[in-house]
C-alpha cells in the first residue's frame, strides 16, 4: 500500500466521521473523534489487530459517566 493510499483512506474516514457525529452524546464520542482525527485510532487498530481492544465499551461508558445535556431551549435562554 502506498502513503499515497493511506492518506486518502485517512480522509476518507475523517468525512465518514463528520458525517456520523453530528451531535456527540458525551465525551466518549468526543474522545473517539478525537482519537480518529489524530491517528491514534487508526494505530490501536493496528496494534490490536482483530483482537477487542475495548474502545466501544470505554466510548459508551464514558457517554454514560459524562453524557452532555440536551439543550432543548436553543442558544437565547
Amino acid at each position: 500500500m502506498t502513503p499515497q493510499m493511506n492518506k486518502m483512506d485517512l480522509r476518507d474516514q475523517i468525512k465518514q466521521e463528520l458525517q456520523n457525529s453530528k451531535k456527540d452524546k458525551g465525551f466518549g464520542d468526543t474522545f473517539e473523534r478525537f482519537t480518529t482525527f489524530t491517528g491514534i485510532k487508526r494505530l490501536v487498530k493496528w496494534w490490536y489487530g482483530d483482537k477487542d481492544c475495548g474502545c466501544d465499551r470505554r466510548r459508551d461508558l464514558w457517554n454514560k459517566w459524562f453524557p452532555y445535556k440536551e439543550n432543548e431551549k436553543g442558544c437565547d435562554s
